[in-house]
């Protein structure tokens, strides 16, 4: 009884940690945020990322990283824009259409819904990253969650418009799906109890289990279905999708993207991911 009292305790301690970053990233995302220091000379470009899952798209202590950080430097730097004509903005998964048509973002550089959908409005390039949809629970409960047939009655926490929900009724059709505004609230949920698991993208899983720290959470390793990552502009730019095409098949040829897969392994320690080969 001492020790699981003991280990509440340190996850609800970690449960508040996470939650403090969730606000802060929350914060850095409520406007545009600059993507370096100075005013930046002629016209800028707002890209909407995810600023809260650490290896894909993170800002921590000013600094911005992750794969699709990475990726969307490249293609505005192609497209014309220096580095002070960056601009990042926080993007969550439900918000994105709505990010696009206002102007908030003139592109996104995310992941796709995992249903397999394309939002109303949206047009999207070639997939620039192929990742799979997981679970994350906590490492040291019993009986264990090791694959979807293990959920039945169990609560799994998802970001609202992510699209796990489709794939997890289809899947663990007993489960109990509770979505929340972002990933980081998920894994606050799991910490403290509220949720058994959170299903997401297993890049951004790794990541958030990282951040977390050794010993607390777990991914199951058992995925449900692709995940495609690319750059989403609004509809009817078809010229601005070609642009881009060109400049992701440039970017794979020369190794920037292999580059940046490493790099995200090698922060996170994910070992799953793969380039696709961008034929449509």
């Amino acid at each position: 009884m001492v020790h699981r009292w003991r280990r509440q305790r340190r996850l609800r301690r970690m449960a508040c940690a996470m939650l403090v970053l969730a606000m802060t990233s929350s914060a850095a995302g409520c406007g545009v945020v600059a993507g370096a220091s100075g005013e930046p000379d002629g016209p800028t470009i707002s890209i909407g990322v995810a600023l809260d899952e650490p290896g894909v798209g993170w800002l921590h202590d000013g600094e911005y990283s992750g794969f699709d950080i990475t990726v969307a430097r490249y293609v505005a730097q192609a497209l014309g824009y220096a580095r002070k004509q960056v601009n990042f903005t926080q993007i969550r998964p439900g918000d994105a259409p709505a990010a696009l048509h206002s102007g908030e973002a003139q592109m996104l550089v995310t992941s796709m819904p995992m249903d397999g959908t394309q939002p109303s409005g949206v047009q999207s390039t070639k997939p620039y990253l192929l990742t799979q949809q997981d679970l994350l629970v906590r490492a040291g409960d019993k009986p264990a969650i090791i694959a979807p047939s293990d959920l039945n009655g169990k609560i799994v926490c998802s970001a609202q418009g992510g699209g796990a929900a489709a794939r997890l009724r289809q899947q663990a059709p007993g489960s109990v799906i509770r979505e929340r505004q972002s990933y980081q609230q998920c894994v606050t949920a799991l910490l403290v109890g509220e949720a058994d698991a959170v299903s997401a993208d297993d890049a951004v899983l790794s990541g958030l289990t990282f951040s977390t720290g050794k010993g607390y959470l777990r991914l199951v390793g058992q995925p449900l279905g692709e995940v495609l990552h690319s750059v989403q502009v609004r509809a009817g730019e078809d010229e601005l999708v070609k642009k881009i095409d060109v400049v992701l098949d440039t970017m794979r040829e020369d190794g920037g993207l292999a580059h940046a897969l490493d790099a995200m392994q090698d922060a996170t320690g994910y070992r799953g991911g793969s380039v696709p080969g961008m034929g449509r």
